[in-house]
């Protein structure tokens, strides 16, 4: 069973609260926005959903993609960009970095989810680099769903369809008046 992943808002993600979660079809200036403003306390590595979804998803779909690349396993076409979340400075065995402008101590490599947690805690990684990280991550990885589903007239109904907006005032029928004929 995979461990839970917490919200953005720390605790449990819950489908009524829109800024708790990211969905497959969010625009990359809203996966920003919802990174930024996640509960990610500095040193708290406890109920933070930012740094836990490193641990969860980016890191073992960038080890995934560097295994691809040593020939370890097949790549499917047609998934998008499947560059690992590496920089290209990363030394070998990292799987994670966290770019950072060299003013700001440049580049952090992670090898592992544990060392990148050690760090975080140990307030050697500011959560707004973290959350600047993840938010690129996550928009990688969401492109091609978004593109194929831009691409696609009848997925883009079917949502409509599944996902009406609530927010939407709704149309007003005309009143049709029974006439008398004589």
């Amino acid at each position: 069973m995979s461990a839970m992943v917490p919200g953005l808002a720390g605790g449990k993600m819950s489908a009524s609260d829109p800024n708790s979660k990211v969905d497959f079809l969010d625009s990359p200036e809203l996966v920003r926005r919802k990174i930024k403003a996640a509960f990610c306390e500095e040193g708290n590595a406890e109920e933070n959903g930012v740094l836990a979804f490193v641990g969860a998803v980016l890191i073992p779909i960038s080890q995934l993609r560097l295994d691809r690349l040593k020939g370890d396993s097949v790549l499917e076409a047609g998934l998008g960009d499947q560059r690992p979340f590496i920089s290209a400075d990363a030394p070998e065995g990292t799987v994670f970095t966290v770019e950072r402008d060299a003013k700001f101590g440049g580049n952090s490599h992670y090898k592992s989810f544990e060392e990148m947690k050690v760090e975080f805690v140990e307030q050697k990684l500011h959560p707004k680099d973290l959350k600047s990280a993840v938010a690129s991550g996550i928009i990688r990885l969401l492109e091609p769903i978004r593109k194929a589903f831009q691409d696609n007239e009848e997925w883009q109904k079917t949502a409509v369809l599944a996902y009406p907006d609530l927010s939407a005032k709704p149309e007003k029928k005309k009143k049709v008046h029974d006439a008398i004929f004589v």
